[in-house]
């Protein structure tokens, strides 16, 4: 997911792709690893829950721990390292990137083929559920180690958890620009205090370092396949957040992130993970809660703090990644418009409201009806194992399209989607005891993307069937000119040729035009940013008529005035007192005759109504927008 830092901006990140500074490699251990680094909260322990069969004997540990290892090696290591972050667009990461790649240059993401744009869809979704649960089970694992200190404070660890989680969403708002600057120094104290106690656990019991063989994760699959089999589902929790490294390429270029990966969170995960095992190794009760069983009982309270500290560091990196995945599924036209508040001048820090909100009545929600950190782990993990599934078919696809060979897609594809693949089957088995939250989050948000895109054409391709040539209304306004008015008019239109409704729909009732007129067409783009010498097509017409057309990447930040200003520099002169901004309300109603069915068509109405004309969206001042109403039976 792309989540955000105070001193990112996409020109400054695109030149960090081939630089390693110690600065970035230590805000990247903050904002990118901040998810997986709080895994070892829950993860271990759910593989030695009762359903699973496996019993946390010495062989079975040792077992286990092979797995962790060669998940953590395999989908992080070679996987995400060696592959995925090689495949950027224009220096960004994710899913929405990995699309553009996909699409031909100039062409819209529908060109990318109708499978490949479900596929992404469906991505997001899962990355949408993932951006939920993760809030919900990382705050909740960290507050549920005040048990460790005394067992009368369990009634008070859903209480905690609840006014954490209101107070994370809350301050949204504000932006994480002064925030993210700490996120960096207090993960890497984070990961630091875990290997040391990981340290710890391995010099009581050195046999653990065994689990490195894969000869006994082998072993532990041949004596108790089923057992092995269902364990995945709980192993899959170990590399869970590991997709952030793709989502964040772009804030901190790929060789930062290997070396905080391989110089700092690899290492110390595994030195915890192992130190868990040697704490279950010589005390079986301790599968419990291995983490906190093995942290010195001095070191308690401290360690509950930075445990909530971290909890709280991965849950606003999660949320910041939802904000900025709205922001992508926005601008493609996978989602309906949304406000959408900058909190500061880097594009890349936004603000959604509406997700917000909805976020976190989720997470609420999820805490008050699961209550357990154990109970909750049964409906995590489904939606990332699917997450990463879609972008190894994807990644398959574009490396097919351009630089393999088929025997080297099929060698990819037969290692690392049989591992996700592996993921995705055992952590289906969670679904009736909690998976079905995941599904159902994902399939009601897929839903949604998938109506409003279907929806979106429609109605452009109505819009297209019924405008007129440009040329066509210039020629009868000279042959019946109306009354014109000093100023300029600024018509804003999702396509790209013809005259847009809105301003036939001016003409027609006020039978008066502006001395100049400007068609200003947004034109989304298969690149996350667009460079401002290439962002703006200008043509000058006849009667005072001129065609703008903005070409606006994915991650860029809309903004009219800005983009009339830069008009400019290619003749078109208006002066921002005398200029009016012209928008058109499209009022959708279901008693067309389209292919879309009854429920589609109202649920897209629905959307339709909740989409944001807020001028704020365009950065346009209130005062200088009217906005027209226009009715499309669909």
């Amino acid at each position: 997911m792309s989540h955000e830092i105070a001193d990112s901006s996409h020109s400054n990140a695109r030149s960090r792709i081939g630089t390693i500074k110690p600065g970035l490699v230590i805000a990247a251990v903050g904002v990118v690893f901040g998810d997986i680094g709080t895994s070892p909260l829950y993860a271990l322990e759910e593989c030695f829950d009762s359903v699973h069969g496996v019993a946390p004997d010495t062989a079975n540990v040792l077992g286990v721990l092979g797995l962790v290892f060669w998940s953590l090696v395999l989908v992080i290591g070679v996987k995400y390292c060696l592959f995925l972050l090689k495949a950027h667009n224009k220096g960004e990461g994710g899913i929405f990137a990995l699309l553009g790649l996909l699409i031909p240059k100039g062409r819209g993401f529908a060109s990318a083929g109708r499978w490949i744009v479900l596929g992404a869809i469906a991505g997001s979704a899962l990355l949408y559920a993932d951006g939920v649960i993760t809030p919900a089970i990382s705050v909740l694992s960290a507050v549920e180690g005040l048990q460790q200190l005394s067992p009368k404070l369990n009634p008070f660890i859903v209480p905690i958890t609840i006014a954490i989680i209101i107070l994370i969403f809350s301050m949204q708002q504000l932006g994480t620009g002064r925030i993210g600057r700490l996120f960096g120094p207090i993960m890497l104290l984070w990961f630091i205090a875990i290997g040391v106690c990981g340290v710890l656990g391995i010099m009581r019991a050195p046999i653990v370092l065994e689990g490195i063989n894969p000869i006994h994760a082998l072993h532990l699959a041949q004596t108790n396949p089923l057992g092995t089999f269902l364990i995945l589902g709980s192993v899959m929790l170990c590399v869970t957040g590991g997709e952030a490294l793709y989502a964040d390429l772009g804030h901190f270029g790929r060789k930062p992130m290997i070396a905080s990966w391989y110089a700092i969170v690899l290492p110390s995960l595994l030195l915890n993970y192992f130190g868990q095992g040697a704490v279950i190794h010589l005390n079986p009760a301790a599968a419990a809660d291995p983490f906190f069983a093995l942290v010195p009982k001095d070191f308690m309270l401290p360690m509950i703090i930075l445990a909530a500290s971290a909890a709280v560091i991965a849950s606003q990196s999660i949320i910041t990644g939802v904000f900025s995945l709205t922001q992508g599924a926005v601008a493609l036209g996978i989602l309906p418009r949304l406000r959408i508040i900058h909190t500061s001048e880097h594009g890349g820090q936004v603000f959604v409201p509406s997700a917000n909100v909805l976020c976190g009545i989720a997470c609420v929600l999820l805490v008050i009806t699961f209550r357990t950190s154990d109970s909750l782990a049964h409906a995590y993990g489904l939606s990332v194992a699917a997450g990463m599934v879609t972008v190894t078919l994807l990644y398959a696809i574009y490396k097919a399209r351009t630089s393999w060979s088929p025997l080297q897609v099929w060698l990819f594809l037969g290692c690392f989607l049989t591992i996700d693949l592996l993921f995705l089957s055992a952590s289906m088995l969670k679904i009736p005891a909690g998976g079905w939250v995941t599904i159902l989050m994902a399939i009601t948000l897929f839903t949604i993307m998938r109506v409003w895109t279907a929806g979106r054409m429609v109605l452009a391709s109505r819009f297209a069937n019924q405008s007129i040539p440009l040329d066509q209304l210039i020629n009868s306004l000279q042959n019946h000119p109306p009354v014109r008015v000093s100023g300029t008019a600024i018509f804003l239109t999702p396509i790209s040729n013809g005259v847009p409704p809105t301003l036939l729909h001016h003409l027609k009732h006020m039978k008066v035009l502006h001395a100049q007129v400007a068609i200003l067409s947004i034109v989304p783009s298969e690149e996350p940013y667009v460079e401002d010498d290439s962002r703006l097509e200008v043509e000058p017409l006849r009667e005072g008529f001129w065609k703008i057309k903005a070409h606006m990447g994915f991650l860029d930040q809309l903004d009219v005035p800005a983009l009339v200003r830069q008009a400019a520099d290619s003749g078109f002169i208006t002066a921002e007192g005398n200029t009016t901004y012209f928008l058109g309300r499209t009022i959708v109603t279901a008693r067309g005759t389209c292919k879309l069915s009854r429920l589609s068509k109202r649920l897209f109405c629905a959307l339709a109504s909740m989409s944001s004309s807020n001028p704020l969206y365009f950065a346009i001042p209130p005062g200088r927008m009217v906005e027209l109403g226009i009715q499309v039976d669909l």
